[in-house]
């Protein structure tokens, strides 16, 4: 619930819902509807990238964004093969992201900026 925390702070952001593990997410963006899901990996019964692959499955316009304290490249590639549509690292979050939104940037669009797993270089 760090990433919650984090986002109330910022001003172009609404936090309509907290989830506590994959399973959960799945089931709160059917009732919540968000435009985004900012997505951790390590969480229990169902983890952030198999969660992200479940979401994409079913809604494939849903926004979902990785935040990860696993710097390994072999995170940023699951994140990319669950069809994630970013890939952040949870210590940017708190540095550069932060100051960003401060001046009005979206999550999405930054998210993007620092690593776009879409268009990745890394090799599978």
């Amino acid at each position: 619930m760090v990433f919650s925390a984090l986002l109330r702070r910022m001003p172009n952001i609404v936090v309509v819902g907290e989830a506590c593990d994959g399973i959960d997410v799945i089931e709160k963006t059917e009732k919540l509807d968000p435009d985004i899901i900012l997505m951790d990996i390590t969480m229990p019964r169902c983890d952030g990238l198999d969660a992200t692959r479940i979401l994409k499955s079913r809604w494939p316009a849903k926004k979902v964004i990785i935040a990860s304290m696993h710097e390994h490249p072999f995170y940023r590639i699951e994140a990319k093969r669950s069809r994630a549509d970013g890939f952040v690292l949870k210590s940017v979050l708190d540095g550069p992201l932060h100051q960003a939104f401060g001046q009005g940037v979206s999550l999405l669009s930054l998210a993007n900026d620092v690593v776009d797993v879409r268009e990745s270089s890394a090799r599978y």
